[in-house]
C-alpha cells in the first residue's frame, strides 16, 4: 500500500508538471510516424493498421511514371494506396510524394508526373491535398539533397493542426496514464496486460473499468497503442509497441524469396520439413510458430492472425495441428473453371488484396465443424480454390484481380442458393471486422438458360432458377455478420 501510495503521489505530481509544460508548449505538436511494407506480400496485413484519423503520405518514385516499362506497374501501386487509404479512411487528408528529384530532367518532367497524377485523382480521391507553394498535386522531393522536404514538413504540421481530432480535449489524466504506459517502452516492454493497465491507471485517479476502455480506444484510433477487444485473449493484450506486433506477423506473412530465414538456425532448431511446408503450400505447424514468435506471445497472436481472417485451422494432415496461411500461397492455378457462375463484382470501387485469402480462411476454418466426416482436402492456389465446404457442397471460388472481381462456380445446382449465400455473409463479416465497413460489391448472378448474367436485385424480384425460389428462401435469408463472434459465425453459417 505505501508503494501504490508514493506512485500515486509521483502520478499527481507528473501531472502537475505535464500543467506546466502544456502551458509553456502550447503550441508544441508531436508526431508518431509509422512506415507500412510497400511488397506485396504485406498487402493483406495493412488493414489491421489503417485507421480513419492522421495524415496519410504516398510515396512513389517519380523515375517509374516516367519510364514506359515502369509506368503500369507504378500505376498500380499508387492505386492500390489510393483505394486502400480511401477504403478505411475516406475523409483523412492525404499527400502523394514523389522521389529522386535529382534524377528528373527539368520542369517538363515534373508536369508529365502532375498530369499523370491529375488524371488518376480528379474524380475519385478529393482528399488528395495540392502542393500550393508548387501549384502541383503532388510533393517532389529528393532525399539525397533535401530539396522540396522543407515544404513537404510544413504542410504535414499546417495539415495536423488543422485536424480537429488534434485539437480535442481529453482528461488531464488521461494524458498522463498514456505518458507513463509509453515510458515503459524504455524498460523493454513491448505490451502490457489489461490487468496491469487498469492497475497503472489507478494512480492517475482513474478508477471506472469503463474509463480504462474509453481511453485505450482512443489511444487506439490515434495509433499510439494496439488494442484489439474481438476476444478475450486479444482484449487481454495492449501493444504499446506497435512495431513488435508488426514485426511478429512480418516473421509469418513475408516474401520468402526476400526475407528468407538463416538456414543454419531453422536446421539446429530441427525444423526444416516445417519451414518448407510453410512457405511451399502455406501450412505452418504450432512449432514453427513458437520458434519464428521466440515462445512469446503465441497464444496471442495466433488468436490475432485467427480472428483477423489471416490464418485458420488446418484439419486435413492425420489430426496434426498446422494453420493455413493463404496469403502465402504461391501456386497459380492453370486448370479449367467450369460452373454456374455467381460473380462478386467490386470494379465500381476496390477489390484488396487480402479479400479473397480472407474468404479461403473462412470457408476453410467452417469445415472444423465436420471433422467427424470425412471431407477431401481443399484444393488451393494463389487466386484459385475449391473447398468442400460441407459434405457435398463443394466451393470453387476465383479472383479475377485484373476485372475486380471474384467468381463463384457452382457445380451441383441444388446448392446454389446456399453458395451465394454463404459467400455473401462471408464477404459481409470480413468486411465488418476486417475492412471498416468499405466494402463495396454487387452481386450478378447466371441464368442457366440464356448463359446471360442478371443483377441481384432483378434476379432476386423474378425468382431467377436456381438462386431463387419458394423452396430455397429460407436458405438465402442472411446470416448474422455484424457482432458475431467468429467461431459462432462459422458454426451457424
Amino acid at each position: 500500500e505505501d508503494v501504490d501510495d508514493l506512485d500515486h503521489e509521483k502520478a499527481i505530481k507528473n501531472m502537475g508538471n505535464m500543467l506546466l509544460s502544456a502551458r509553456v508548449d502550447k503550441d508544441a505538436l508531436n508526431l508518431s510516424l509509422w512506415d507500412f511494407g510497400g511488397q506485396t506480400v504485406f498487402y493483406s496485413m495493412h488493414h489491421l493498421f489503417l485507421t480513419k484519423s492522421g495524415v496519410y503520405v504516398l510515396v512513389f518514385d517519380m523515375r517509374e511514371i516516367l519510364e514506359i516499362e515502369a509506368k503500369a506497374e507504378a500505376t498500380q501501386y499508387i492505386l492500390f494506396w489510393l483505394r486502400s487509404i480511401r477504403l478505411h479512411a475516406p475523409m483523412t487528408p492525404l499527400l502523394m510524394v514523389g522521389t529522386f528529384l535529382d534524377d528528373i530532367h527539368g520542369g517538363g518532367d515534373i508536369q508529365i508526373v502532375d498530369g499523370f497524377l491529375k488524371d488518376l485523382t480528379k474524380a475519385s480521391f478529393p482528399q488528395v491535398i495540392q502542393n500550393t507553394n508548387e501549384g502541383l498535386n503532388f510533393f517532389p522531393i529528393d532525399n539525397k539533397s533535401s530539396k522540396g522536404v522543407l515544404v513537404l514538413r510544413h504542410t504535414i504540421e499546417r495539415i495536423a493542426r488543422n485536424d480537429e481530432d488534434v485539437c480535442q480535449e481529453v482528461p488531464i489524466r488521461w494524458v498522463g496514464m498514456l505518458d507513463s504506459l509509453l515510458s515503459k517502452r524504455k524498460s523493454g516492454y513491448s505490451y502490457l496486460t489489461l490487468a496491469d493497465v487498469r492497475k497503472h491507471s489507478k494512480r492517475f485517479g482513474i478508477q471506472s473499468v469503463s474509463e480504462v476502455d474509453e481511453a485505450l480506444s482512443l489511444f487506439h484510433e490515434r495509433g499510439m497503442i494496439i488494442h484489439l477487444t474481438s476476444t478475450e485473449v486479444l482484449r487481454n493484450i495492449i501493444v504499446i509497441k506497435p512495431q513488435w506486433l508488426i514485426h511478429a506477423l512480418s516473421k509469418i506473412i513475408r516474401d520468402d524469396d526476400l526475407h528468407a530465414y538463416d538456414e543454419n538456425e531453422i536446421k539446429i532448431a530441427g525444423l526444416e520439413e516445417d519451414y518448407r511446408r510453410t512457405f511451399d503450400k502455406a501450412l505452418a505447424s504450432r512449432d514453427f510458430f513458437e520458434f519464428a514468435w521466440n515462445n512469446e506471445q503465441v497464444d496471442f497472436l495466433l488468436d490475432l492472425m485467427q480472428r483477423t481472417m489471416l490464418l485458420s485451422g488446418w484439419g486435413f494432415n492425420n489430426n496434426e495441428k498446422y494453420y493455413l496461411v493463404p496469403s502465402l500461397l504461391k501456386t497459380s492455378f492453370e486448370g479449367e473453371m467450369s460452373g454456374l457462375q455467381c460473380i462478386f463484382d467490386f470494379s465500381s470501387s476496390f477489390l484488396p488484396t487480402g479479400v479473397f485469402q480472407r474468404l479461403i480462411c473462412l470457408s476453410v476454418g467452417h469445415t472444423a465443424n465436420y471433422k467427424a466426416q470425412v471431407l477431401q482436402p481443399p484444393e488451393l492456389y494463389q487466386s484459385y480454390a475449391s473447398i468442400e465446404f460441407e459434405p457435398g457442397l463443394i466451393l470453387k471460388l476465383h479472383e479475377d484481380i485484373e476485372l475486380q472481381r471474384i467468381i463463384v462456380f457452382v457445380l451441383d445446382i441444388e446448392y446454389a442458393a446456399k453458395t451465394y449465400s454463404v459467400i455473401n455473409s462471408m464477404l459481409r463479416k470480413l468486411n465488418y471486422d476486417v475492412m471498416g465497413t468499405g466494402l463495396l460489391w454487387s452481386t450478378l448472378l447466371e441464368d442457366p438458360s440464356s448463359g446471360q448474367f442478371i443483377e441481384l436485385s432483378k434476379a432476386r424480384s423474378e425468382k431467377l432458377e436456381p438462386w431463387f425460389n419458394e423452396r430455397n428462401e429460407e436458405q438465402v435469408s442472411k446470416l448474422k455478420a455484424e457482432n458475431v463472434d467468429l467461431a459462432s459465425f462459422l458454426s451457424e453459417i
